[in-house]
């Protein structure tokens, strides 16, 4: 047996675990909050169909091809479908969608909070990104 060191320091908290989950709530209840201020206050429109368009966004674009292509296989679920799963369930993406509507509109397109929000409702009541197939 050897002595080696396998890491340095404790390991990481689970993304399951009850911190995780309260810092992601807690991010969802910013994020309400904040579209709430935005709509009663005046200060910018918000679409609300658009937002909840959004909102559903991330599963109609990995449920709908995943669904497809797993009647086709007996409910099987594709080797890629953890891939789109992630795509469209990853923050960064969302950041990287963000920024290009804000460059085209010239100002912050709201309903795409809708998809941060179902991103981060997700992480908070315990679903994270698929691990591949």
């Amino acid at each position: 047996m050897s002595d080696e060191k396998v890491g340095f320091g404790p390991g990481f908290q689970s993304s399951t675990s009850r911190l995780f989950r309260a810092e992601y709530a807690l991010i969802s209840f910013a994020i309400v909050a904040y579209l709430v201020y935005n709509y009663w206050s005046g200060i910018g429109w918000l679409d609300i169909l658009a937002l909840i368009f959004f909102g559903a966004l991330p599963d109609i674009m990995a449920f709908i091809p995943i669904g497809v292509a797993s009647s086709k296989v007996k409910g099987a679920w594709p080797s890629w479908g953890s891939t789109i799963y992630n795509i469209f369930h990853t923050i960064l993406i969302w950041a990287l969608v963000f920024a290009l509507f804000w460059l085209v509109f010239r100002s912050p397109y709201l309903p795409l909070f809708g998809w941060l929000l179902h991103i981060t409702v997700d992480r908070s009541v315990g679903y994270s990104l698929r691990a591949a197939s």
